[in-house]
């Protein structure tokens, strides 16, 4: 049996990678610097929480590397 994933909305996204602008965020998603996520009804996105803490440690990674 698969385990249930965690889906989080906006406003805790934007907490999680510490960002306050809505616009910010969807910068990011148009860019392709962050996930898209997927659409919860007609007007609201939500992203799997392990895909967040997946995308802050891959950000990490990289900034390693790049500070080495």
């Amino acid at each position: 049996m698969e385990a249930i994933k965690k889906v989080i909305f906006r406003q805790e996204v934007k907490k999680l990678i510490h960002i306050k602008a809505d616009s910010t965020l969807q910068s990011m998603i148009n860019a392709g610097e962050f996930p898209q996520g997927f659409r919860v009804g007609l007007r609201r996105r939500g992203w799997y929480e392990d895909d967040v803490i997946a995308w802050m440690k891959e950000r990490e990674q990289e900034a390693r590397v790049t500070a080495a």
